[in-house]
C-alpha cells in the first residue's frame, strides 16, 4: 500500500505579505483552462454540489513536491473525484507568475525563477492549469497552500493531508462522499512486438475501490472484437496494484486497441472510464548487427545504467554507471550529467534476434532529475530503430521487444550525414545546414510533434514563430542517418 503521509510544514515564498483569505469566506470564483485545454469554472462544478481541492503550488517548492509525490491527491482523485464516485473535482494549480510551462515537466527555462523539482505531469492524472491570478485571488503567501471549497461555496485552508485525512475533512464539512466498492483503474502501456505481432500484453490493475480485488475479469479488444480474456484471482488491497500478463496473443501492429476491466469481484467496475485504458502495438525497429547507442543521462550520472538483452535473457551489451560529480552531496553533475554517452557496439549472431533494453537506477528514483530528457537512442545504418525517453521510473525498467537485428552487419564505410540548426536558441527562423535533402520534425516535451518541414536543402530556414515558446526537439532525418537536436525558441 502508498505510504500516507501527513505533511505539515510549508516553505515561504517571495510573495508579497498580505492577509490571505479568511476561513469560512466565500469562495471567489474563477473560471481557468488546463494544460489540455480544458476549461473549469468553479462556479458550474459548486452548483453540480461538488467539493474543490484546490492545490496551489509552485515547481521549485520542494514542500511542494513532497505533498505531490505522496499520492494523496492522485488517490483522492480516482476514489471520489472526477474518476472515482464524482463527487470532488481535485485542480493542481502552478501559481508562481515567473515560472515556465517546461518546469511543470521537469524543464527548466532561462529566467525561472527556481528549478523545478522534477516532472509534475507524472502522477497528475487530474487538471494542471498554470495561472498565477488564482494566487492573487485567494491571496496566498506561501506554497504549497490547500484550499477545500464546499458546494455552498464556503472556502477554507486545509493542511497537507494524506487521503484518509482529506476523504475524513471532506466528509465532515462538505458532506457524505459516496464509496465505490468494485473500483480498479487500468493501465496498459504501449508496446512492440517482434515478427508478426505475437506477444504477451501486460496490464496493471490498481485498486481504488473499498473492498479488496479478489476476482477480475480484463478484455483486450479491437472495437468490439475481444482478442483475448485473463480471468485473475488474487488479493489486490486498496491502493496496491497488480500486475497481469495475458497469454501469447497475435496483435496486429498499427491498430487502435483497448483493455477493460468487464468485472471486478463479480460486479460491474464502480467507474467504466477508469476501468478502460487504450494502447497501440507497433512492430519493432529493425536494424543491423552493429548498432550505436546514445545514452542520454541525467543529473546523476553515476548512479544510473543500462543492459541490451537477447531473447535468451543474456546481457550482449551495457553502460554505466558513469562518472559520478561533485556538485552536491549525492554525486551529482560532473562531465556525464546531463550529455551523450555514446556506445558502439557489435550484437553477436548471424540470425534475426530480438533484443529488450532495460533501464536501472541505483537511487531508486529512475532517470528524472535533470535539465534534459533522458533515455536511449538506438541508431543502425543511419536510422533510429529505438528511442525511448524515461523519468521517475523507480529501480527498474524493461522494455521487451524494444528492437530486432537481421544478423547482417552493415556497410562500415558509411559515413552519417551532418545537420546543424541555428541560430539556437532562435526567436523563430532557423537556418538549416546539412549534406542532403532532410525531412525536419519538431517534437515538444510531452511527444507530440508541432511542426513538420519536408525535403529541405542546405542553405533554406524553417520558421518557427508559431510555437509557444519553450524547449523542443529537432529530429533531423536523411537519407543516410537522423539527428535530434534541442531546440529553444525565445
Amino acid at each position: 500500500m502508498k505510504k500516507l503521509l501527513f505533511i505539515t510544514l510549508f516553505t515561504i515564498t517571495g510573495l508579497v505579505s498580505r492577509a490571505q483569505i479568511a476561513p469560512g469566506s466565500v469562495a471567489p470564483d474563477f473560471m481557468v483552462t488546463d494544460l489540455d485545454g480544458n476549461t473549469h469554472s468553479l462556479s458550474e462544478y459548486l452548483a453540480q454540489g461538488k467539493t474543490v481541492i484546490m492545490d496551489i503550488s509552485a515547481t521549485w517548492c520542494h514542500y511542494c513536491w513532497y505533498y505531490h509525490e505522496s499520492g494523496a491527491l492522485e488517490d483522492l482523485y480516482y476514489t471520489y473525484g472526477q474518476a472515482g464516485s464524482g463527487d470532488v473535482v481535485v485542480l493542481f494549480v502552478e501559481g508562481d507568475g515567473y515560472t515556465s510551462i517546461e518546469s511543470l515537466y521537469g524543464t527548466n527555462m532561462p529566467g525561472d525563477s527556481g528549478v523545478t523539482m522534477g516532472n509534475w505531469m507524472e502522477h497528475s492524472p487530474y487538471p494542471v492549469i498554470n495561472n498565477d491570478n488564482i494566487s492573487s485571488l485567494y491571496q496566498i503567501n506561501y506554497f504549497p497552500t490547500i484550499f477545500r471549497i464546499c458546494p455552498n461555496g464556503i472556502v477554507s485552508e486545509i493542511q497537507q493531508l494524506n487521503f484518509e485525512g482529506l476523504k475524513e475533512d471532506i466528509s465532515a464539512n462538505c458532506g457524505t462522499l459516496t464509496d465505490l466498492p468494485n473500483h480498479g483503474k487500468a493501465v496498459m502501456a504501449d508496446f512492440m512486438v517482434c515478427d508478426g505481432g505475437a506477444g504477451s500484453p501486460q496490464i496493471s490493475v490498481t485498486n481504488y475501490g473499498t473492498q479488496n480485488i479478489t476476482a477480475a475479469t480484463i478484455e483486450l479488444r479491437n472495437g468490439s472484437d475481444v482478442l483475448a480474456t485473463k480471468n485473475y484471482t488474487g488479493n489486490i488491497g486498496t491502493f496496491d496494484d497488480a500486475m497481469i500478463t495475458f497469454d501469447p496473443v497475435v496483435i496486429d501492429p498499427g491498430a487502435d486497441y483497448q483493455a477493460v476491466i468487464t468485472s471486478i469481484n463479480g460486479a460491474v467496475p464502480g467507474n467504466a472510464q477508469t476501468a478502460t485504458d487504450t494502447f497501440n502495438v507497433t512492430e519493432t525497429g529493425e536494424g543491423y548487427n552493429n548498432i550505436t547507442v546514445n545514452v542520454f543521462t541525467n543529473f546523476y550520472a553515476g548512479e544510473i545504467s543500462w543492459a541490451i538483452k537477447n531473447s535468451a535473457g543474456t546481457v550482449v551489451g551495457s553502460g554505466g554507471p558513469y562518472e559520478h560529480g561533485n556538485e552536491d552531496f549525492f554525486g551529482g553533475g560532473g562531465v556525464d550529467a546531463n550529455t551523450t554517452k555514446v556506445h558502439q557496439i557489435t550484437l553477436p549472431g548471424n540470425d534475426t534476434e530480438c533484443y529488450s533494453v532495460e533501464f536501472y537506477s541505483a537511487n531508486g528514483y529512475g532517470w528524472m532529475i535533470g535539465e534534459t530528457p533522458h533515455g536511449i537512442d538506438i541508431v543502425s545504418g543511419g536510422e533510429v530503430i529505438f528511442s525511448q525517453r524515461v523519468a521517475n521510473f523507480g529501480s527498474a525498467l524493461v522494455t521487451p521487444a524494444a528492437f530486432k537485428t537481421n544478423g547482417i552487419l552493415s556497410n562500415p564505410k558509411q559515413e552519417a550525414a551532418q545537420f546543424k540548426l541555428y541560430p539556437n536558441p532562435t526567436t523563430g527562423i532557423l537556418n538549416v545546414m546539412t549534406t542532403e535533402a532532410v525531412d525536419i520534425s519538431i517534437i515538444d516535451l510531452t511527444g507530440k510533434t508541432v511542426f513538420t518541414a519536408k525535403d529541405i536543402n542546405n542553405g533554406n530556414t524553417i520558421n518557427l514563430s508559431s510555437l509557444q515558446k519553450g524547449m523542443y526537439i529537432a529530429r533531423i532525418k536523411g537519407e543516410s542517418g537522423e539527428s535530434n537536436e534541442k531546440i529553444v525558441v525565445n
